[in-house]
């Protein structure tokens, strides 16, 4: 099993994992795409809370990476809005906080927000796809 961890460990398939990604900045949003695309994943993408809340009750995703900092509604509303759906379905999304905010104050905020991972910006790809992958297996 490839443990969250092991950084040099990359998986070379996300095998038809559905992954919400959430992330206002579209440059970043489409390199997460095509990054997990490229691995095997299903990916969909939303710019704003209100989307992403949208295509998550469309459908539920495997795993779900968000950005915390977006305007208007951010992340930590994004997930207790999630988390919210997930009690009334008896279900856990995992989730990934990818931001910028990086300290260890911001760490524990998010794991207490019920992200089950904080991944600081700049991220490495492949730590990335390794933490989805390993995620997803322990999630579901």
């Amino acid at each position: 099993m490839v443990r969250a961890m092991d950084r040099n460990v990359m998986p070379t398939h996300l095998d038809g994992l559905e992954i919400l990604v959430v992330e206002d900045d579209n440059d970043t949003r489409e390199l997460l795409r095509v990054l997990l695309e490229t691995h095997g994943g299903k990916v969909r993408t939303a710019s704003n809370v209100a989307d992403a809340l949208a295509a998550y009750d469309q459908a539920r995703p495997d795993v779900l990476v968000a950005d915390i900092g977006m305007p208007e509604y951010n992340g930590y509303t994004l997930i207790g809005r999630v988390r919210a759906r997930d009690r009334e379905k008896g279900l856990l999304v995992p989730a990934i906080a990818l931001t910028a905010y990086a300290t260890a104050i911001d760490r524990d905020t998010v794991l207490s927000a019920g992200f089950q991972v904080h991944m600081p910006k700049p991220f490495d790809p492949g730590h990335l796809v390794s933490v989805i992958a390993d995620l997803a297996s322990r999630y579901r």
